[in-house]
């Protein structure tokens, strides 16, 4: 087993361990700080229901930290919920709103030491912490439906017809609770616009008097926004480059799958989400390419350890290995705080500018491909499966973004003339 790492819930006895396997794969325990023990039941949870179908280590951590939520409600409310079930009490209506109020609470950073050395509660300090998006809430009474769903069926195996279908009713009670999912699909336009691309090409660009960086990571910043931005690429795909990736011979770039990577060391692991796939570089990002390798990574230390394409500067223990996700986030949050332009900047924001080129190159053409047709290849360049949808969600922003203009251009010509302004004494 490999080194490890441990997220501390506020003032709280729960937590989550992770650490990767001699195999590679990364997991994780839900423990009990007070012991350093894992907890049976939510981690015969994690490994049965989810581990053992494959799903994705980041998939298993996430439900790890909202299982820790409801561990969290239990011993502060003193229920003790195995031996509830198996006396056939389950949770009551009022317990579960409360459940689905606790769900609702940001959970901040504050240790135990510190927590007990304040002059309010627990629940004044985390109901001061404020509430989290509808979406996280979603996310934490999904995996906690499905898991007081599971023990108590698990406690009951032998019960009565009867007693399964209030286990159904007290799950799908859970589930009730939860509040509308956004959509993840919806048009609001999410990509930069071409005043804010100007403005962050001028604070990233090297010795300008807006960059926020040492001349020592001046260029190494700079590549990873533009890989972003010319590319498309998400983030774990970013980090997951490696210099065998890169065919200067042919201008090209494979983005490649590879989870559970034995010699990635980062215990939080980059992944890439989409499909592997070849995507073309320009002359001019190849040749800062294969200068930012031949000439800036090559003098860092430890860096020919490996061949990940992004590696850490800061001198110390991690110098040189693979930039972490959290060094990543650090650059980004840099540059956001340089201009208010850029305040809502984020590296995911520079995928969707891209696909708002795409759609203004594919419109642009004079015969431009049938829209089914540059749905395949959007998917191909991004990675999505043919007949996901996804492209044509793009599509659809694009086209909806066109009839927005025109419409406010017919409001605006229109030969209607209204009054700048409207006074009483109109």
């Amino acid at each position: 087993m490999q080194k490890s790492k441990f997220y501390m819930v506020m003032a709280t006895r729960f937590g989550v361990s992770s650490f990767i396997l001699d195999s590679g794969e990364r997991y994780c325990l839900v423990v009990d700080r007070s012991t350093d023990l894992p907890l049976y039941y939510p981690n015969l949870f994690l490994t049965t229901q989810l581990r053992n179908k494959s799903d994705a280590s980041a998939t298993i951590e996430a439900a790890a930290a909202n299982l820790v939520i409801l561990l969290r409600f239990l011993d502060r409310r003193g229920i003790d919920l195995q031996e509830r079930f198996l006396k056939r009490d389950f949770l009551k209506v009022h317990e579960l709103d409360d459940l689905r109020d606790f769900s609702q609470r940001k959970l901040g950073n504050m240790s135990a030491t510190a927590a007990a050395k304040s002059i309010f509660s627990l629940e004044e300090l985390e109901e001061s912490a404020g509430t989290v998006t509808n979406g996280t809430q979603y996310s934490r009474l999904t995996t906690i439906a499905g898991y007081i769903g599971w023990l108590a069926k698990h406690l009951l195996d032998s019960a009565g017809e009867n007693v399964i279908k209030q286990i159904d009713v007290m799950e799908e009670q859970i589930k009730a609770r939860r509040p509308s999912k956004r959509g993840r699909n919806n048009t609001r336009n999410k990509s930069l616009s071409d005043e804010q691309l100007e403005t962050l090409f001028e604070v990233i660009r090297p010795k300008s008097e807006f960059n926020p960086f040492t001349a020592y990571v001046q260029r190494r910043n700079r590549l990873m926004v533009l890989v972003l931005y010319y590319l498309g690429i998400r983030r774990g795909e970013l980090l997951n480059i490696r210099i065998r990736d890169i065919d200067f011979s042919k201008n090209q770039l494979e983005i490649v799958r590879r989870a559970d990577e034995k010699d990635d060391l980062r215990s939080d692991q980059p992944k890439v989400k989409t499909r592997s796939r070849i995507l073309p570089l320009s002359d001019a990002l190849a040749k800062e390419l294969h200068e930012f390798v031949a000439m800036d990574r090559r003098k860092i230390q430890n860096a020919n350890r490996h061949d990940f394409l992004f590696v850490t500067y800061k001198a110390g223990k991690t110098v040189g290995q693979p930039i972490t996700i959290a060094g990543y986030h650090k650059v980004v949050d840099v540059v956001r705080s340089v201009c208010p332009d850029l305040y809502a900047m984020t590296g995911h924001k520079l995928r969707h500018t891209w696909n708002r080129k795409f759609s203004e190159h594919m419109d642009s053409m004079g015969s431009p491909p049938s829209e089914e047709r540059q749905e395949q290849i959007r998917s191909s360049l991004q990675g999505w499966k043919d007949g996901s949808g996804t492209a044509s969600t793009y599509n659809k922003r694009f086209v909806e973004q066109k009839a927005y203009e025109a419409a406010l251009s017919m409001q605006e010509t229109s030969g209607i003339r209204l009054p700048v302004r409207v006074t009483s004494d109109d």
